[in-house]
């Protein structure tokens, strides 16, 4: 079997105020797997990912400006949406979602966020 090149990407950057996370996964400490079976568990999971990647540079959930969300089923945009809008209660950060035909290891979402503040 040949070596596999381990991923080349950072967790999250930080420029000027700005921190640009990588896409959020639904999985735990690396697993190959999504790690929750529904859209709402994954979902809450990438969340708390990006919390706690943002947190680590002073930012909480409401220094969130921006979140891309890549989906697996355009079925699942109403249960995202109520599981982003209880996340992020009176804070709306601006926000795309994308349906995908297929995300890496069965995932049906994967998120990405841009947070800062003055």
């Amino acid at each position: 079997m040949a070596n596999q090149i381990p991923p080349h990407y950072s967790p999250c950057v930080k420029l000027g105020n700005l921190i640009f996370t990588s896409g959020q996964l639904p999985l735990l400490k690396r697993e190959k797997k999504a790690a929750p079976e529904t859209i709402e568990a994954q979902t809450l999971l990438c969340l708390q990912k990006i919390e706690a990647l943002i947190a680590e540079h002073g930012l909480t959930k409401k220094d969130v400006l921006k979140t891309t969300a890549f989906i697996s089923n355009i079925e699942d945009w109403g249960a995202v949406n109520q599981v982003y809008a209880d996340f992020f209660g009176e804070h709306k950060p601006a926000r795309s979602i994308i349906p995908v035909k297929k995300l890496n290891y069965g995932c049906m979402i994967e998120i990405e966020a841009i947070a800062g503040k003055e």
